[in-house]
């Protein structure tokens, strides 16, 4: 099952609650390239501002409410002996463990599902109210299924796995759970750009509805050395969803992929899109999909062991109270993932901080890939940053502590101000990663 969403603390509630200060709007800075050394910050016009720091506002106070309640429905179903009633049902119909879990843990991510509506309904209605989303009622609950279905299958196949390794080794369950999951995981990242994405989406090969775009993006692709045939370039229809822009790199070895989002391709220049496809690249080239899957790995070894730590202590302390007799019977699922949630909660400073490490990696890379590909890189990088920014209204003013804890990308006023202060060449230093020349030609 989907770990439940992870959100800050309440000091947050203080910052996000600070008056916006008043800003001149920069929206898609025209400044020519010969003054683009001055450095220009992300900022919004008044009217997307003020639209800005109110979804601030409750975007974070929602946060904060789903993790508490995330955390009160599992404990309500452990109280209640819900899971224990599924599993009392499921030993009427079989007593084959393995198959008592496919009965059980179906059941129990669709009533967590359920009890969490509400949630995900509001998260909808702000995404329309603020104009992220255009998507329909209709066709919002028509994901919503596919993303239930999904998670039973990938739940059922991974905690049935899990709870036959707390049946046969009580004492390295979390040591063998995790081998046998790494197999799994994998195969699932493997296939999510062939299976499960055009699910939600429609992906058309880049060359058939832009070859224009195509050919600019081939000088970034060997600009870089690389090897990115056309038919690993995709075209999202993102647009039947969201207003916002995106793009981005997905799957490994045959299913990678890079896809850019039809609002992207919409919204920005060829230059810009070039800046941003350099970026993704970056991910293709450093290689950040296998570090992510590692570390990624190694946090859910971690996890399962402190898991495996704690069990004990909560079964004998309320097991009878929660109608579970030990560990290992399905009727302990909502406290298995009670701890796994909470293991990640305090640990979301440190996965988000990997995350933004690598992505502030990427940018370095678009930066260097495309210089001297374009007139001027730095002014591209920061006119798509601004272009981001607006159309996803994020709030100019969150602070650092916001970023720390809630945040996977660095924010866009620093990334927008670092694509405008990055210049090695200038300094006579070697780039960080696009080590050759830059060709004479600009576009």
């Amino acid at each position: 099952m989907r770990l439940m969403k992870l959100t800050m603390l309440f000091a947050l509630i203080i910052s996000a609650t600070l008056p916006a200060h008043s800003q001149q709007s920069s929206a898609n800075d025209t400044q020519s390239a010969g003054t683009s050394s001055k450095i220009v910050d992300y900022t919004l016009p008044p009217d997307k501002l003020q639209k800005s720091h109110a979804l601030y506002i409750q975007t974070t106070r929602l946060q904060i409410l789903d993790t508490i309640y995330g955390f009160l429905v599992l404990l309500g179903l452990l109280y209640a002996g819900t899971v224990a009633k599924f599993r009392g049902l499921a030993e009427s119909f079989t007593q084959r463990k393995w198959l008592q879990g496919f009965f059980v843990i179906p059941l129990f991510i669709i009533a967590v599902a359920i009890l969490t509506i509400p949630s995900d309904v509001y998260h909808q209605h702000l995404s329309l109210k603020y104009g992220l989303s255009v998507e329909s009622w209709g066709a919002w609950w028509g994901d919503w299924i596919k993303n239930l279905l999904i998670t039973v299958v990938i739940g059922a196949i991974l905690l049935s796995l899990l709870y036959a390794m707390i049946r046969r080794s009580p004492k390295k369950w979390w040591f063998y759970g995790w081998l046998i999951s790494i197999p799994v995981v994998v195969f699932f990242i493997f296939i999510a750009p062939i299976v499960i994405e055009p699910l939600f989406f429609k992906f058309t090969p880049l060359e058939q509805t832009n070859p224009e775009l195509v050919a600019k993006i081939a000088q970034v692709v060997k600009r870089g050395g690389l090897e990115i045939p056309p038919s690993r370039m995709y075209l999202m229809n993102a647009s039947t969803k969201y207003t916002g822009d995106n793009a981005y790199v997905s799957g490994f070895g045959a299913s990678k992929r890079v896809v850019v989002w039809d609002t992207t391709a919409r919204h920005m220049t060829a230059p810009q899109v070039m800046f941003v496809f350099g970026h993704e690249m970056g991910h293709y080239v450093l290689g950040h999909i296998p570090k992510l899957i590692i570390f990624l790995l190694v946090v859910l070894l971690i996890f399962l062991y402190l898991a495996y730590a704690s069990s004990d202590w909560f079964v004998k302390r309320w097991g009878t109270k929660w109608h579970i007799h030990d560990f290992s019977d399905l009727a302990s699922l909502p406290l298995l993932v009670l701890l796994l949630s909470f293991f990640a909660f305090v640990s979301t400073p440190v996965s988000n901080g990997f995350s933004r490490y690598v992505e502030h990696q990427a940018d370095t890379y678009g930066l260097e890939v495309t210089h001297g590909l374009i007139t001027d890189q730095k002014m591209a990088a920061r006119q798509a940053f601004q272009i981001l920014g607006e159309n996803w209204l994020e709030y100019p003013d969150a602070g650092d502590f916001y970023e720390w804890w809630s945040q996977n990308h660095p924010l866009v006023k620093k990334r927008m101000r670092y694509a405008q202060q990055y210049d090695p060449w200038a300094q006579g230093k070697e780039p960080q990663f696009v080590k050759a020349p830059p060709p004479t030609g600009t576009n």
